[in-house]
């Protein structure tokens, strides 16, 4: 009992010792006592004199040693100024269907509210607005917001969902301001532009930057578009990509990302061009439906780059198959003719060559020169609309070719507008057959942009690959799984028939 009060004793002797300590020094710091600390919750500072602060009032340069500079950080201003009442904000709201299912293993249908965000831009006195088809896509309700701040209700007047157009009409007499098209065809690499968007629904918003290429393509539908460096983040979608003259030269679709669940601005971003979608508009509010030039062949990417070497051109489009009662059947265009020329133009790809018939007008009498047989030939073809029946181009090679898919086992398709608007290129898996080569490796809904060297846009290009490499080598399939691309190509054994 005496041990556990004498160090009870000497704690206390101790901690009183402290703050006495405490005590001294702060009173010879002029600090505030204990009592006054407790009664003021405010910091007390100590009075010291200020000292003398002199800021610099000019900038280190004037107007006039940066004249150019500050030029054109006023034409930038200016066309901002010029644009942007006419940038409008969409917000969208409608339902979803799920499949879900319980723990008995039941399968029903959910219905969820869902809610979207995009950008657009007015186009007639009327309040017609320009827009991409994947912002008001099945959506029950389309609200639009007004650089002024007025909101109005809008309805679609026609979509275009394979180049991603959609045309609404605000309801409401108006008249509003509206911006004209420029000539997307004279625009150049390099060109300076302006991308206006809704990003993440913040607000306006302008980002800069220059033509990076043209008539490039991330689907077999979609070709043609504008690449540029200017930022196009989520919600920029339908905004304007506009010149130096305000004039709209594209509207902005989609960006290039690896991450398709978590996309973002890589440096890299496509816009319709103008030409296309003002043909889309006008074609929509005169007949009610876009309208697109058509030819009827298919092209083949990997014979084409063989069939180059051959005749020892790095440019043009090989046709793999022409549609009976098409146009290029009563054209006389051939299987395994290389398209080098339409309508004047050198054909650079097979890609370039859609971007091409997509922006001709129907009816059109276009001059076509082909390479056949180690000598050019000259054609005309009477440019017909799209016809969905006669666009499904039978298979040609069917025997060995069958056998050969029929072992490999993978079936696929194009792309959804929600992977094209994502700048993903390739083709969707839909099956993978049991006992097959592929069963293990591919899965369903599995994205093939690449196999062996030759990178694929369509259906057709993976199942010639596949025919004509899978028996002779091992065949590699770079795939993205899940939103991922997988860091190593997936490998299939040389198939034995």
């Amino acid at each position: 009992m005496k041990d556990g009060y004498r160090r009870f004793l000497v704690t206390t002797i101790v901690l009183l010792s402290a703050f006495l300590v405490v005590v001294v020094l702060r009173k010879i710091s002029n600090s505030p006592g204990l009592l006054e600390f407790l009664r003021n919750s405010e910091p007390v500072y100590q009075q010291n004199t200020p000292d003398q602060v002199t800021l610099k009032l000019k900038p280190a340069l004037t107007k006039k040693d940066v004249s150019i500079l500050s030029q054109l950080n006023d034409e930038y201003t200016r066309i901002s100024a010029a644009v942007m009442p006419s940038v409008v904000s969409i917000n969208t709201a409608g339902h979803e269907s799920k499949r879900v299912r319980d723990r008995f293993g039941r399968i029903s249908t959910l219905r969820e509210a869902t809610t979207g965000q995009g950008s657009g831009v007015i186009v007639s006195r009327e309040g017609h607005v320009l827009t991409n088809y994947h912002v008001v896509a099945r959506m029950e309700k389309i609200d639009v917001r007004l650089a002024d701040g007025r909101t109005f209700q809008a309805s679609i007047i026609g979509m275009d969902s394979a180049l991603d157009i959609a045309v609404l009409k605000l309801q409401n007499e108006g008249p509003f301001e509206a911006i004209s098209f420029g000539d997307s065809d004279a625009v150049r690499e390099g060109n300076i532009v302006l991308a206006f968007g809704n990003p993440f629904g913040i607000g306006k918003s302008i980002t800069q930057g220059v033509i990076s290429a043209r008539e490039r393509s991330i689907s077999d539908l979609q070709g043609g578009l504008l690449q540029s460096s200017a930022a196009i983040n989520p919600g920029y979608s339908g905004g304007p990509l506009v010149n130096i003259y305000g004039e709209i030269i594209g509207i902005n679709s989609s960006i290039f990302t690896n991450d398709e669940k978590n996309p973002g601005f890589q440096g890299i971003s496509f816009s319709i061009p103008s030409n296309i979608a003002q043909r889309t508009l006008i074609d929509i509010i005169k007949r009610g439906r876009p309208v697109r030039g058509f030819l009827g062949v298919s092209f083949s990417v990997s014979e084409r780059t063989a069939h180059s070497i051959v005749v020892s051109k790095k440019y043009g489009a090989l046709i793999d198959d022409v549609g009976p009662r098409t146009p290029a059947a009563k054209a006389g265009l051939k299987k395994n003719d290389i398209v080098i020329s339409y309508d004047k133009r050198p054909v650079r790809d097979p890609d370039h060559l859609i971007g091409l018939i997509q922006r001709s007008e129907v009816a059109k009498l276009v001059e076509i020169k082909v390479w056949r047989n180690k000598r050019e030939v000259d054609t005309t073809v009477t440019l017909e609309e799209f016809n969905k029946d006669l666009a499904t181009v039978p298979a040609s090679r069917i025997d060995q070719s069958e056998k050969i898919l029929r072992s490999m086992g993978v079936a696929v398709t194009y792309l959804s507008t929600r992977h094209r608007r994502s700048g993903i290129s390739g083709v969707r898996v839909t099956r993978v057959m049991d006992k097959s080569a592929a069963v293990g490796s591919i899965q369903p809904n599995d994205i093939i942009y690449q196999v062996n060297q030759y990178r694929i846009n369509q259906p057709n290009e993976f199942y010639d690959l596949i025919g004509m490499t899978a028996t002779k080598m091992e065949t590699e399939i770079y795939v993205i799984r899940n939103g991922k691309v997988l860091s190593q190509p997936i490998i299939i054994s040389r198939l034995e028939l």
